[in-house]
Parts: structure tokens; sequence; C-alpha cells
């Protein structure tokens, strides 16, 4: 009994260190698919880190010395924004197509008629309109909205056609009500419009797509200097920035770029 119990003594370390060294193993394999693991995310993790979201247009504004409120740009860009809520609460296409089709009817409808009672098209008749901006003109901007409710438009054509109806339809407007006239406010408006899509949409190719032709056209717009629409060049500057992930939105960084770009105008 004793040498039975014995040898078992003597088998058990044995085991035991079997099992130790069974569980160092998986231990071991563990750690290395965690390694592993956390080398991949943080490769993803700097990937999402290379685009951060577009500084404000009022926060731009203000680094640029001006209040977008008494200028009547805060509308241009509310009328923007109630584009965009329209795309991105549709549901069926069909339905975006005609809530966008109305807004275009409405907005070429103030050139000739009183606003029905919205208070954005009020704000844009009272405010918007005498400064010289029309409403035919500012009736495209719901056409390069729709663009993007049609999955068979996602092409880099219809991609540039969605920033130049957007963007820079509204850029022009703007730049009416600012007094700036330079031949890069449709650039500046379609690269805003890229970026601030790139940072909303969910579609991953076509986030990649938008963000490369921003930052394509930021090339060429940065390229030379700008004598003029020096204000709506500095929310292009900052959309690009963003697309490289160059500084947090709002921060010092943007802040510092677009004080520079206003005074030597690259």
């Amino acid at each position: 009994m004793r040498s039975g119990a014995g040898g078992k003594s003597r088998l058990s370390p044995r085991r035991d260190d079997a099992e130790t060294s069974n569980i160092g193993s998986r231990k071991r394999v563990k750690d290395a698919l965690a390694t592993l693991a956390g080398r991949w995310s943080g490769r993803h993790l700097r990937h999402v880190r290379d685009m951060q979201p577009l500084s404000s247009p009022e926060q731009v504004f203000a680094w640029c010395g001006r209040a977008m409120r008494t200028t009547g740009v805060d509308a241009l860009f509310a009328l923007d924004r109630q584009l965009g809520q329209i795309v991105r609460t549709t549901v069926q296409p069909i339905v975006g197509q005609m809530r966008l089709t109305w807004w275009y009817e409405a907005l070429r409808a103030l050139d000739y008629a009183p606003p029905p009672a919205q208070p954005l098209l009020t704000e844009l008749a009272t405010r918007v309109l005498p400064a010289g901006v029309t409403g035919s003109a500012l009736a495209p901007m719901s056409e390069g909205w729709e663009i993007l409710l049609d999955d068979e438009r996602s092409d880099a054509a219809s991609l540039k056609e969605f920033a130049r109806l957007r963007g820079g339809g509204l850029f022009a407007a703007v730049g009416c009500l600012l007094g700036a006239t330079s031949d890069l406010l449709e650039q500046a408006g379609m690269i805003w419009a890229l970026a601030d899509l790139a940072t909303n949409v969910t579609r991953d190719a076509l986030r990649e797509q938008a963000r490369a032709t921003a930052i394509a056209l930021s090339e060429q717009a940065f390229a030379q200097r700008w004598d003029d629409a020096r204000m709506l060049g500095a929310l292009a500057l900052d959309a690009r920035a963003a697309m490289l992930g160059q500084g947090a939105p709002g921060g010092p960084r943007r802040a510092a770029a677009v004080a520079r770009f206003r005074l030597l105008g690259r």
C-alpha cells in the first residue's frame, strides 16, 4: 500500500508538471493572439485617426474675425443642413426625392413670389435674396444632395457633381454675401462638401472616395496664392486638414493654420 501510494505520489508531480506546461502553452498562445489582435486593432485605429471631423463653419468664421449671423451666411448653411437632413433621414429614396423636389421648387419660387409659411424660406427671402443671391441659384443644391439617394450614382463623376452642386453652389452664394468673387470659390466649396461627406457617411467605399477626391482638389487649390475669398478658402483649408488628420476640430493647430492662411493667402 505504501509502495503503491508512493508510486502514485511519484507520478503526481509529473502529471502536475504536464498540466502546468499545457496551461502555460495555452496562456502563451492566448497572449500571442491578444498581441496580434492588439496590433491589428492599433492599425485600424490609426487608420481611423488619419481623418478628423471638420471645424464648424461658425468656428472658422470666428477665427477669421467675422460672425456668420451678421452676414446672413448662417441662413445658407442652415439650408445646406436642412437638405442634408432629408437625405440622412430618408428610408425610401423616392420619398426623399419628393421632399428635395419640394425644396427645389420652393427655392426657385422665392424669385417671383412671397415665401410660404416656412421659417427658413422666410429667412432666406428677407436676409439673403436682398444681397443679390437668387432662389434659382440656391435650388441646384437640392439636386446635389439628391445624387446621394441614388446608389447607381456612386462613381467619381457623380461624386464630383454632388460636390459642385452642393458645395460649389453654397460657396458661390456665400461669396455673393461677402463680396468675394474668386475663381477658386467652386473648388473651395467642393473640397468642403466632399470632406463633410467623408466624415459623415457610413459606406466605406464612398467615404474613402470622397476623402481622396477632397485631398486631390485641395492640392490644386492650395498650390497657388489666394488673393480673394480667403474666408471661404479657410473653410476648405480646415476641411483639408480634417482629411489629413491634422489637428482636432476647433483646436489650436487648425486655428493657427487659418490665421496663417488669412495673412499669407496660402
